[in-house]
């Protein structure tokens, strides 16, 4: 009895969620009151070249001396 009703709730959450969701509304925040979260997109882009420049100077040594004797 207690698996059937188990059953029964499940079902109805699934089914119910959707209709639910549906008829709530969404709140949305005014414009001129957000805050710039994004930043700089040129200072970002400076870390990431400073950073592939930094890669490639690393793995572009020349160090490929046989390691057996």
């Amino acid at each position: 009895m207690l698996k059937k009703f188990g059953l029964a709730a499940g079902a109805l959450a699934l089914v119910g969620t959707p209709i639910a969701l549906q008829a709530t509304e969404r709140a949305s925040a005014p414009v001129s009151g957000e805050q710039e979260l994004g930043g700089s997109g040129a200072l970002i882009g400076a870390i990431a070249a400073a950073v592939l420049v930094g890669f490639i100077v690393l793995t572009a040594t020349d160090d490929d001396e046989p390691v057996s004797p």
